[in-house]
């Protein structure tokens, strides 16, 4: 006989926490609601942590001007006074306005500091495995706790974080239909560690056209360096036999002071075990291959395989490639959003976009609430977006806006005693102002 499960109950659900988790938990508590965050595994941070991106990026259109503020920057703000990150610096290969490069552990645990200060309860090293909905509403999720067993949850509202919208698939809730064939292929970053920048930047200086146009090249004593490029170096590796797989390009974010590398060069459509091959081989080519790579060793590898596309949700509104590429301002806007949409091709060495944008662009409240649930929202890579749009909006940067958002919207939902499509726009608004987050405007 099975034994009965725990019931727990909470105002705000969180399902996720990673850079949209917990900037809803932190959100959707500081607002006054009782909230539940659960993580699947053990540690917060999520995706920009643990799987080791080279930096967080999106804070800033193309002119500089900043569109992410609020929960975002306050942790970044922490991050600075612990040494944990230099805040936002100029991005060196000419993408972005700036990139905010991070220390992936301090990062976690000033999330979780954060967290702590908010009040939001965290459960970690639990996975959600059913969720009941009655009539238009979701009544109860299903947890399991490893160690533990399982509970079942009674929330009013539930903010889906998981970057794969699981609860949205469980509930049966609409999602997009517009997913490509292939999806983008996913990757397994990781950091090397013995690097001598030196004989690396006097290499990019002398070869420019190995690099991305425009780019500025630090030097060995800089704090942080960020390169595009090295096609020609990956190109002779793969053709004679090291490299597995073909690259037009990677990204190398380098702490020089420090002898360390991330690199986001793998990818595959297939699995881990593919990713874990051309890790090593990554790493081996590297030594051979790249000026002042001969003492480089493999420091860490992401804990988790990086998925840049998969499930998204079909919402009250949806964002599309027009959207963004247009800068389109909406009277719902809980938001900005303003990186390039940037899709990789599953089937090509290279990106198959890497689309500019004149500047910032709205974030409309409809793209974060379930179409035909009233107390279900989202925040993150799962949101309501097209394939193209998706490019744009699953950034970091834009995580956390998300994310508030969502969070904020069900505290006041959770506190008014009415459902996600009741929300009062203008009033959120005022809240997400009020919490320092860019680009809320008000009817």
């Amino acid at each position: 006989m099975s034994p009965t499960p725990t019931v727990l109950t909470a105002q705000v659900l969180v399902v996720g926490a990673g850079s949209a988790g917990v900037a809803a938990a932190v959100a959707a508590a500081e607002s006054g609601a009782d909230t539940l965050l659960v993580e699947a595994t053990g540690h917060v941070g999520g995706t920009l942590a643990w799987q080791l991106l080279e930096h967080s990026a999106g804070f800033h259109d193309a002119a500089g001007n900043q569109v992410t503020g609020g929960v975002g920057q306050r942790i970044v703000a922490l991050l600075q006074r612990y040494g944990g990150s230099p805040g936002h610096i100029p991005d060196d290969v000419g993408y972005t306005a700036t990139r905010t490069p991070v220390n992936h552990a301090e990062l976690a645990m000033a999330e979780a500091v954060l967290l702590h200060e908010s009040g939001a309860r965290l459960m970690l090293n639990t996975a959600v495995t059913a969720v009941s909905t009655e009539g238009s509403a979701v009544t109860e999720v299903r947890v399991e706790t490893a160690g533990v067993g399982g509970s079942v949850i009674r929330p009013a509202l539930v903010v889906d974080c998981s970057g794969d919208a699981v609860v949205f698939a469980l509930a049966g809730a609409a999602m997009q239909t517009d997913r490509p064939g292939r999806t983008q292929p996913v990757s397994l970053l990781l950091k090397l560690g013995g690097v001598d920048f030196g004989p690396l930047l006097d290499y990019a200086r002398a070869h420019p056209e190995d690099f991305r146009a425009g780019s500025r090249i630090g030097a060995a004593g800089d704090d942080h360096v960020n390169l595009w490029g090295l096609g020609a170096l990956l190109a002779a590796g793969h053709a004679d036999g090291r490299l597995s797989w073909r690259r037009t390009e990677l990204h190398l974010a380098g702490w020089p002071t420090r002898g360390e590398a991330l690199l986001n060069v793998t990818r595959t459509v297939s699995g881990y075990t593919v990713l874990a091959r051309q890790v090593l081989e990554t790493v081996d080519w590297f030594r051979r291959y790249v000026p002042g790579g001969t003492n480089a060793y493999l420091a860490a590898v992401a804990d988790r395989v990086g998925v840049r596309e998969s499930r998204r949700i079909l919402g009250r509104r949806t964002l599309t490639q027009d959207d963004v590429l247009g800068a389109r301002r909406d009277d719902t806007a809980v938001g900005l959003a303003a990186f390039p949409i940037d899709v990789h091709d599953a089937d090509a060495p290279g990106l198959s976009h890497t689309d500019g944008l004149p500047a910032a662009y709205d974030i409309p409240f409809g793209t974060l609430v379930a179409q035909d649930l009233t107390n279900l929202l989202a925040g993150g890579r799962c949101i309501s977006t097209t394939h193209e749009a998706n490019g744009s909006a699953r950034i970091t940067a834009t995580c956390f806006t998300t994310g508030e958002a969502a969070g904020t919207a069900a505290a006041l939902a959770a506190l008014g005693g009415f459902d996600a499509h009741a929300v009062d726009v203008g009033k959120l608004q005022a809240a997400l102002r009020a919490r320092g987050v860019i680009g809320a405007r008000g009817r």
